[in-house]
């Protein structure tokens, strides 16, 4: 009998296993194989990967869906490699979503970026770097096996991100990281080009010493590593501020550089295809040196170039000098044509930046809805079993109860006793010396332990470093800048946004009045300069709308800066208990 049941269980196992196989498909090692052979072939020719995957299109349908997500994950990282524009994100959120549960770190660095750049392919900023932020979260930078092939192009997306929005502080901090990262793995020359890339947010900022000291150390650097041509490009960027500042001999002296040794003109003095914005840039000055007719020939050769507006500015000044008013009017109405053609494609650009803001904000509730409902049904599962156990819970926890309530008595009347005997011999010995009539011996003792008790407590404050008067987090809400900021929110100041001189002296004060607390916010857990921003008007009081209103943010981008400085200092999702945990952690430090 036992026998004839073994043999229907076994069969009932196998039938169960063929079900399973039935529906997740087979494994196919061989393939996994020629997969990670094709991943590293991506890596240089993304091409040649791309058609060798074309092989398995028919066959990954009947893979396990592990095989499949490997499949789908190294042909997106061919077609990104290959510059392919994805058009859908359904596939990428598929995959990331899989690793996000089963991956190793790399592999779920990697299929949050691609993520990220499907987003940014689709246009929808707010989603991409959502997943840029992601694949920062997945990535182990501490661990030898750490892939930054992957990482430093996740920092450089998200910093072109921020400079297209025209958020210069934003894209400096992306930029830092992609800095450090290339210093850390890549070549000197790739090193320097990176730093480079300061540039364009130190420009927006309008800090043009920074501008300057970047693009000549820039120059000097790749000199010194015999890129010659490579440095007079990156020279030319100067000529503007030059300009702007008088210093004409500079300019012409940058630009005598760049057109000798950048190897992009020929024997006629014509600047390579695609580099014909260098025409406008020698237009001006030659305009501010006075060469009217060659500054009118190179502003014609700067029209249908990025600098197309300026161009027909420039011919507009220039026949306005010589009193030519039909040429003045006819390059004023193309001027006025040109204006109008960028400030359209600037309202497209906002139509559709706020467009993926809501629709980012609806698969955020979406997304949230679906958490709900399986949070709800989780707690059901597990109601039944916390029912029975509750009770057995509860009445270990009386007994333990009373078992330590017990203990206390008897510890607080070993305590009574051991004082009272104490007590009693200080009483004896008291008793003793009066007896004696050592009267003035007993007021010495006393007054040489109250001196050595006073100095020991002097010193013990003077070594701890720790204020006397007020705490630190008061002193700094007292401050002159934090109530600059009330005002400010108040609007009892003329500019009640808050410029980023006033910024710097907030985040300078908070350094000074909470040095421990900026350290770790800065240095330890290195958060952006939003991120920064909130935690500080947190610790003074400020609810979201007032945080908002200051930082000239919308509620959706305060919730994220929070939810990340919540995940970055205290390991928590979400936005909530960010407050308490820095009012907390304000007091421990």
């Amino acid at each position: 009998m036992m026998i004839v049941f073994q043999k229907k269980t076994l069969s009932f196992l196998a039938y169960i296993a063929l079900a399973v196989l039935a529906l997740t498909g087979c494994h196919d090692q061989k393939a996994m194989n020629e997969l990670e052979a094709i991943n590293q072939i991506a890596d240089e020719h993304p091409d040649s990967a791309l058609t060798m995957l074309k092989v398995y299109e028919d066959k990954a349908d009947h893979w396990s869906k592990g095989d499949r997500m490997h499949y789908e994950l190294v042909k997106m990282k061919a077609q990104n490699k290959a510059n392919v524009l994805f058009s859908s994100d359904s596939i990428a959120k598929e995959v990331a979503d899989y690793y996000n549960h089963h991956g190793t770190d790399n592999e779920r660095l990697l299929a949050n970026y691609l993520l990220g750049r499907v987003y940014s392919d689709m246009g929808e900023a707010p989603q991409a770097l959502q997943a840029f932020y992601d694949a920062i979260e997945c990535a182990d930078t501490l661990s030898d096996e750490c892939d930054y092939d992957v990482l430093i192009p996740v920092y450089g997306q998200m910093s072109l991100i921020y400079g297209n929005q025209n958020l210069p502080h934003d894209e400096i901090w992306a930029l830092r990281h992609y800095i450090d990262y290339i210093h850390k793995t890549d070549s000197e020359k790739e090193y320097i080009i990176a730093k480079e890339r300061l540039i364009n947010p130190y420009y927006q900022l309008d800090e043009k010493d920074s501008v300057l000291a970047i693009i000549n150390d820039t120059y000097k650097s790749l000199k010194k590593l015999g890129e010659d041509r490579e440095a007079a490009d990156a020279l030319v960027s100067s000529v503007f501020i030059y300009i702007e500042r008088g210093q004409l001999d500079e300019a012409r002296r940058v630009m005598d550089i760049f057109e000798h040794e950048s190897g992009l003109f020929d024997a006629r003095g014509n600047i390579e295809k695609g580099r014909e914005n260098y025409y406008y840039i020698r237009g001006v000055y030659e305009q501010a040196v006075g060469k009217v007719d060659a500054a009118e020939k190179d502003f014609r050769k700067a029209v249908n170039t990025c600098f197309t507006v300026d161009a027909y500015k420039g011919l507009m000044s220039l026949y306005h000098k010589k009193h030519n008013m039909d040429s003045v009017l006819h390059f004023a109405l193309l001027h006025e044509q040109a204006l109008d053609s960028v400030h359209n494609q600037m309202q497209i650009d906002a139509i559709h930046q706020m467009s993926s803001m809501y629709n980012y904000s609806r698969s955020q509730k979406l997304a949230e809805q679906e958490a709900h409902n399986a949070r709800i049904a989780r707690i059901w599962t597990i109601g039944i079993l916390f029912t029975v156990l509750l009770g057995v819970a509860l009445a270990y926890k009386l007994y333990l109860s009373y078992k330590r309530k017990k203990q206390e008595e008897i510890d607080l009347l070993s305590k009574s006793l051991s004082d009272a005997k104490k007590e009693y011999q200080v009483v004896q010995s008291e008793l003793l010396t009066l007896n004696n009539r050592d009267i003035k011996k007993l007021i010495a003792d006393k007054e040489k332990k109250e001196k050595e008790l006073r100095q020991t407590i002097e010193r013990l404050e003077a070594s701890s470093g720790l204020p006397t008067d007020k705490d630190s987090l008061e002193k700094f809400d007292e401050s002159v800048i934090a109530k600059v900021f009330r005002r400010k929110q108040d609007n009892k100041l003329e500019k009640p946004s808050p410029r980023q001189a006033e910024w710097r002296a907030l985040v300078l004060q908070f350094s000074k009045e909470m040095p421990a607390m900026h350290h770790m916010l800065v240095e330890e857990k290195k958060l952006s300069p939003l991120e920064l921003n909130v935690c500080i008007l947190i610790l003074l009081g400020f609810d979201d709308a007032s945080i908002g209103n200051l930082t000239g943010s919308i509620p959706q981008t305060i919730t994220k800066a929070k939810a990340r400085a919540n995940m970055k200092l205290f390991g928590v999702k979400g936005a909530h208990g960010l407050k308490r945990g820095l009012f907390l952690a304000s007091k421990d430090l």
